[in-house]
């Protein structure tokens, strides 16, 4: 196979355009070159003995050769994956092959083993089975740093996120300032404005009717609330008696279309339950609905300021959901209900390309439960167009069905004492065969720095800054 010959006064105009701070891509346009035979050129000029090299060869002349140059004087002990989306450079291209990148590729960084450009493909159904990823960090190690970076960057491909913010994370006040210019986000204060949604709503295309809805609801409180199987049956008794009095029968689907009872409605049905003397579970209805009273207090505002479709269809392109001033348990609550609502409203829509994602973060405050919200969004979500990320400090906060549903995972420094997290990527990884190299890498990470884990390859990788990104954007 011939090999692509670069003459040493190419080399010296890439490297002249270098100094003057011009990327690889600037470089490869203003040359007309292939961008990854310059960061090929790049990446080998910056090790000492190669630099030496083409300072000798400036003064004799004779070409080089990329198979030369793609050599690296020193890289990390483990195998060199190619770079994400891009051709192999010791291979002869086709002119009209140039780049690999597909056009809504998600830039992450600098790949350091092999100085190449990686990226995070969550809509490449051939080599990405779902659009879901895992992020997993310590405190400081640049988790949410990097989050805020990659919504930014969906928000430039025009994919808007959802972030459910329940630890003030995601305050406007604390993000960062790039963040901000690029992504016109919107904040909504769930404190202040109440629920906008009804979670006994009854769609279209559930067959349950008012039977799923209840059983879907009642799940959600005995999750949060712990009710036990008699209280558990007192909330279906209610809101299916809910339903009635709304002229909803569960067992005629024509009158489904009615407008269904709100929560207040379903307190209502609470206290009356309580107060019947012929209903078996009276006392357990009172004690049911005091345990429920704070969320019950939030209310479900059917004019707030925004609905699923009008988040999808705004000119922001980041909405964050903020929790700040809730009770924990209603926090959790309201999260779950939001979710399932969400994959309702999404699934009555139907198959469509992706084009939403929900960002959860510190997800130990998340119920992996299966077949609960989350664990539906993981499984089926994707067909209808939302990808999920996740974040959180510890491994331990995702459950197993978590793990094997993210197609891609970026792992900054975290501890993995039993190396139960290195043995799952290990798995993942055909270029990384010992979990125990995983687990020393994982534990080792410099701040910004993590293993990216994609199309079943690891990448060590230095996540760009805002600062590197905006200049990017600022000449798209």
């Amino acid at each position: 196979m011939p090999i692509t010959k670069i003459a040493d006064q190419t080399i010296r105009l890439i490297l002249d355009l270098k100094d003057q701070n011009k990327n690889p891509d600037e470089i490869a346009n203003i040359l007309r070159l292939k961008p990854i035979h310059v960061r090929t050129i790049l990446a080998a000029h910056q090790t000492e003995s190669l630099s030496i090299e083409v300072d000798s060869q400036r003064r004799t002349g004779p070409s080089t050769s990329l198979a030369e140059l793609e050599r690296p004087a020193t890289l990390p002990n483990r195998p060199i994956p190619p770079i994400v989306g891009e051709s192999d450079p010791g291979e002869e291209e086709d002119d009209d092959d140039a780049e690999k990148v597909r056009p809504d590729a998600i830039y992450i960084g600098e790949d350091e083993g092999y100085s190449g450009t990686v990226y995070w493909e969550p809509t490449n159904k051939a080599d990405v089975p779902n659009p879901h990823l895992m992020i997993m960090g310590e405190s400081g190690s640049g988790k949410t740093y990097s989050t805020q970076c990659l919504i930014a960057e969906l928000a430039q491909k025009n994919i808007p996120s959802i972030v459910f913010d329940y630890s003030q994370s995601f305050e406007v006040a604390h993000l960062e300032k790039p963040f901000l210019k690029f992504t016109n986000v919107k904040e909504h204060v769930l404190g202040d404005t109440g629920l906008p949604i009804n979670p006994l709503q009854v769609f279209p295309n559930d067959p349950g009717g008012p039977k799923r809805v209840a059983a879907r609801v009642s799940d959600v409180f005995d999750a949060v609330y712990h009710l036990g199987d008699i209280q558990r049956r007192v909330v279906i008794d209610g809101i299916l008696g809910a339903f009635r009095r709304a002229g909803m029968d569960d067992a005629d689907s024509g009158t489904w279309t009615k407008l269904p009872p709100t929560l207040g409605d379903l307190q209502v049905m609470l206290d009356d339950l309580s107060a019947d003397k012929s209903y078996a579970n009276a006392k357990n209805a009172t004690g049911v609905s005091a345990r429920m009273i704070t969320f019950f207090m939030l209310g479900c505002d059917s004019n707030a300021a925004w609905s699923w479709d009008d988040l999808l269809n705004d000119s922001s392109k980041v909405h964050i959901l903020q929790f700040r001033g809730l009770e924990g348990k209603t926090q959790r609550v309201l999260v779950e209900l939001l979710l399932w609502h969400l994959f309702y409203f999404l699934k009555n829509r139907g198959q469509h390309p992706l084009s939403l994602f929900c960002v959860l973060d510190e997800a130990h405050h998340l119920s992996f439960r299966e077949s609960g919200p989350v664990d539906s969004l993981l499984r089926e979500a994707r067909k209808f167009g939302l990808g999920v990320i996740f974040a959180s400090q510890q491994p331990e906060d995702f459950s197993p069905a978590a793990f094997s549903n993210t197609a891609s995972k970026l792992v900054f420094q975290i501890t993995d004492p039993m190396a139960k997290v290195s043995r799952s990527l290990a798995a993942k990884c055909s270029n990384y065969q010992d979990a125990d190299d995983i687990k020393h890498i994982v534990s080792q990470q410099k701040q910004g720095h993590a293993l990216f884990v994609t199309k079943n390859k690891g990448f060590l990788v230095r996540v760009a800054d805002f600062r590197k990104r905006a200049t990017l954007w600022q000449h798209q």
